[in-house]
């Protein structure tokens, strides 16, 4: 115990502006600063989120920024394909098709290939993946300002250290210093979609929260040498949110702000980022015409919600161009995509918006989750008009993606592979709220597991029974969302 009261100091690593939401929305920092002295560590500078910490009594340090040299950012490339190998999920192969920047010359791309092909070939020959994987931690140590990290540690002289974003350079860099120190550490992954989706972990936590049980066993297939006894299940304290009445904004209220006419059923329209999803702006544009040609029940309204990755400059276009629709900025402020997080008014406007729109739409995007959550039907297009083959081929394998089969094995997501489903879907959607309800109970059983507004006071127990438990010794107790479960 470092704090002169006797009560345990814990670092909180805040590398991404939505852990915001995560943290404070939910309450969890308030929760957990009642039984341990505090630090949040920040990974950006942002005045206005220091003094929401300070304004609650919590200490605020600023992480290094990391630096990884170039040896070193090819050996993690060789590493990131070890592990791919080792997920043996269909996701690595679907988000880097996504992910590919078809605006490089012909030079760069073919210096890209035969790098790829290079680092394939140390990867595959004998031996290659154990001797890259064995000399994973002297590349940290060597390849990076891990110093910075150890000396910002050595300064707060936490008891844990809680992580939300692990692959994140500068909370990687923390976790593997705090290892190094004999600091134990704790992470709570931010969404169900991080084991598959997001990049190999340098250093594995001591403790996992994770929202359900599938996400566990993606890890220990990930991760062989973490075992069941490291993993809590325990929802996700984000969706706690969804459940809270006062943060319903009265609907003419809300309908009055944004512009929306009385009466109408809105229609949200979720946009994801544009590399993932080219074109996007085709398909609301494709709604709005049917709105205008009378060709939908109930003459909706359309609230399309740009992504915060993307500039709002196209997005401001479309909404010109709309004639029964608005669109609303991402629920967000700041700059760019990592470092935006909703204020407080936002987050009232989100959990609105979620349950007043009749219908939500978005291509393979986490609003499906959020919409489910308050039974909104849920549609999702698995094409944008228009695309070439190999655009097309990759609308359609988001919805491949592994952490998306819950998703469309629970019945609760209606998916379209033309106009006139899409149209279809939207009518029965309009006529029909209650279709496929029981299929969005079984997408939020299988995903959040608990879906019952106590998320945050669940990972505040698991949090504090682990740093409460004797140091180096394995924890054994089990949560109530944990208890009975297999892995």
């Amino acid at each position: 115990m470092n704090d002169l009261s006797g009560r345990p100091k814990l670092l909180v690593l805040l590398t991404y502006g939505f852990s915001v939401r995560y943290l404070f929305s939910t309450g969890l920092v308030e929760m957990l600063a009642d039984e341990c002295e505090l630090v949040i560590g920040l990974g950006f500078q942002d005045e206005t989120l220091e003094e929401l910490a300070t304004s609650q009594g919590l200490e605020v340090v600023y992480l290094p920024e990391a630096e990884l040299t170039h040896d070193y950012r090819s050996h993690r490339r060789q590493m990131a394909l070890v592990h791919q190998r080792r997920m043996a999920s269909p996701t690595s192969a679907i988000e880097k098709l996504a992910r590919t920047d078809r605006t490089l010359d012909t030079r760069t791309r073919l210096l890209g290939r035969l790098r790829v092909l290079r680092d394939s070939l140390s990867v595959t020959r004998p031996g290659g993946s154990a001797a890259i994987e064995g000399a994973d931690d002297a590349a940290v140590r060597t390849g990076s300002n891990l110093s910075d990290f150890k000396n910002c540690l050595d300064s707060v002289d936490p008891d844990l250290v809680l992580s939300l974003t692990p692959y994140h350079d500068q909370d990687a860099l923390t976790l593997f210093a705090a290892r190094d120190s004999g600091i134990r550490s704790f992470t709570s992954l931010i969404s169900w979609d991080n084991p598959t989706t997001r990049g190999r972990f340098i250093s594995r936590s001591d403790k996992f929260a994770v929202w359900n049980t599938a996400n566990a066993q993606e890890l220990l297939r990930c991760y062989p040498e973490l075992n069941s006894e490291q993993f809590v299940v325990t929802g996700a304290p984000q969706f706690d949110l969804h459940q809270r009445a006062e943060l319903l904004e009265d609907e003419s209220v809300w309908r009055k702000r944004h512009g929306i006419p009385p009466e109408r059923p809105v229609i949200l329209y979720g946009a994801g980022p544009r590399h993932l999803v080219p074109s996007e702006w085709r398909l609301p544009l494709l709604i709005d015409q049917w709105i205008s040609d009378d060709l939908l029940p109930m003459n909706p309204f359309l609230v399309v919600r740009r992504h915060p990755a993307d500039p709002a400059g196209p997005w401001q276009e479309v909404g010109r161009e709309l004639r029964h629709g608005v669109v609303a900025e991402p629920w967000g402020t700041g700059s760019g995509m990592h470092q935006s997080w909703p204020s407080e008014d936002q987050t009232k406007d989100q959990m609105s918006t979620l349950a007043h729109s009749a219908v939500h739409i978005n291509v393979s995007s986490s609003m499906t989750v959020d919409g489910a959550a308050f039974d909104r039907p849920q549609i999702g297009p698995r094409f944008v008009p228009g695309l070439d083959r190999r655009d097309a081929r990759q609308v359609r394998g988001l919805y491949e993606r592994e952490h998306w089969f819950p998703v469309t094995s629970s019945g609760g997501l209606a998916t379209a592979d033309d106009a006139k489903q899409l149209r279809d879907e939207i009518a029965t959607a309009l006529t029909n709220p209650s279709a496929r309800s029981d299929g969005r109970i079984k997408l939020l059983d299988s995903l959040l597991t608990v879906n019952d507004g106590r998320a945050a006071e669940r990972l505040v127990g698991e949090i504090l029974l682990f740093l409460r438990s004797p140091e180096g010794s394995p924890e054994t107790a089990t949560s109530e969302a944990q208890s009975g479960v297999d892995y």
